[in-house]
């Protein structure tokens, strides 16, 4: 039974249990924990009303003090521009370096404040489209973390004072040619800075120049390197591939180039007419990602296997007649998979499409570059370009230069962009070196 307490009813009392009639301890005990202290005041009308108003009232004044707005002197223009209208946006078109990749951005602005980023639709590269990075930027521009001025040593400085100290410094290591003096960069490729850092190797010969970024197109370059002799990177041609196969590559998201390869592959996925055909996807990755959920057929493998599955491939290839110099491969895979996918590259010569990802290492981006010119890829559906103005990431050089840093041989380092203490591999040590 409950022991809730009743009240009389008909002129009669009832009770719940023997305890509540005998008020026993335990009874009282119980009744103090359901009813506590001060929770009678709720019964009372009068007091009711009181705690009601005196409660909205603290809420009231809560919300008044801690959701009003800071305040804020607006100045009105001294001399007001004519082609700016209050309310009225305005739009200027700019460019967002990512790497060694340019977007074109249209920026929507509203009394000279960026509030709105979108793809230009005048610009190769993004044809009107964007990315979550491309809108991830207005982010990083109102960022309260940013710096809004020169810092020493977590001071308020200038400008001057850097340049004096500079210039006492510069004294030295043009007298040594640079020595112990390091600038350290992402990855670009902007004509200007190049420009720059060509200068600034000239003036200080024995100066380190190194560039780093922790997801990069590294290994691709790598890759294409012992491939073709020479630092390119591969341009793919999505519209022109009717069957594509993507080894751990997520180039409809989180690749280089994605927002103009997301247009190209979703342009032959669109059926207009009977003569239409649809492209076909092969994915063959660990993780799932935004291109292996649009895949048609996708394998699951570990991230570790996807170079053995790419040696298993080539070696399927040349035994249904393709002349590949195929390596040998001792792990196994799905065989009929294998044998399906080996006969769709082959019957589409000149159509087919192979690309890995930047996450696999440059041995399996060679070999994608060998699989492609055996399939008559190259020059069709994949084609090769050298950027003399890019300065693409290289982690063997970070790491000569922390092994230097942490021998003392580093008096001076400039890094331009970049957070290597939370970017750059553990087991550098690279804290230890800037130290």
């Amino acid at each position: 039974m409950s022991n809730t307490i009743n009240s009389a009813v008909g002129g009669k009392k009832y009770w719940r249990s023997l305890d509540h009639l005998a008020e026993t301890p335990e009874f009282k005990d119980l009744v103090q924990k359901e009813f506590p202290q001060g929770a009678s005041e709720l019964t009372d009308p009068v007091s009711r009303r009181k705690f009601l108003s005196l409660m909205g009232a603290s809420m009231a004044l809560a919300g008044l003090t801690s959701c009003r707005r800071p305040v804020e002197k607006i100045i009105p223009y001294v001399v007001k521009p004519e082609e700016i209208i209050p309310g009225k946006p305005q739009y200027y078109a700019t460019n967002m370096p990512f790497g060694t990749e340019s977007f074109g951005l249209l920026v929507e602005s509203h009394e000279g404040r960026p509030t709105k980023i979108e793809g230009n639709p005048s610009h190769p590269t993004t044809k009107g489209s964007s990315n979550v990075f491309m809108q991830a930027e207005m982010l990083n521009l109102y960022d309260p973390d940013r710096s809004k001025q020169i810092l020493e040593n977590g001071m308020v400085s200038n400008w001057d004072k850097y340049r004096a100290a500079w210039n006492q410094e510069a004294q030295n290591y043009s007298e040594n040619g640079g020595e112990g003096l390091a600038v350290l960069t992402e990855s670009f490729a902007s004509p200007t800075l190049k420009r720059l850092a060509n200068a600034f190797l000239e003036k200080y010969p024995r100066a380190r120049w190194v560039t780093y970024d922790s997801i990069s197109d590294e290994n691709i370059y790598k890759g294409l390197m012992a491939a073709t002799g020479v630092m390119a990177r591969p341009n793919y041609e999505f519209s022109k591939a009717s069957v594509v196969l993507s080894l751990d590559a997520d180039f409809l998201q989180m690749d280089s180039n994605d927002i103009q390869y997301s247009r190209e592959f979703a342009g032959r996925r669109r059926v207009r007419s009977e003569k239409d055909s649809m492209n076909r996807l092969y994915v063959v990755e660990g993780t799932f990602s935004i291109t292996g959920g649009m895949a048609d057929h996708r394998l699951r493998v570990q991230s570790g296997q996807v170079g053995m599955f790419a040696a298993a491939l080539a070696a399927e290839l040349k035994a249904q007649g393709l002349a590949i110099n195929a390596p040998q491969v001792s792990a196994s895979f799905d065989a009929k998979w294998l044998k399906a996918l080996a006969a769709d590259l082959i019957a589409n010569k000149g159509q087919s499409l192979v690309l890995g990802g930047r996450r696999q290492p440059a041995e399996v981006h060679a070999l994608v570059a060998l699989i492609n010119d055996a399939l008559l890829n190259t020059g069709k559906t994949v084609s090769y370009s050298v950027n003399p103005d890019a300065q693409v990431s290289n982690l063997e050089s970070l790491v000569e230069l922390t092994n230097a840093m942490n021998k003392g041989e580093i008096s001076a380092l400039f890094m331009l962009g970049g957070n290597p203490i939370y970017q750059a591999p553990a087991d550098l040590a690279f804290t230890d070196g800037l130290a």
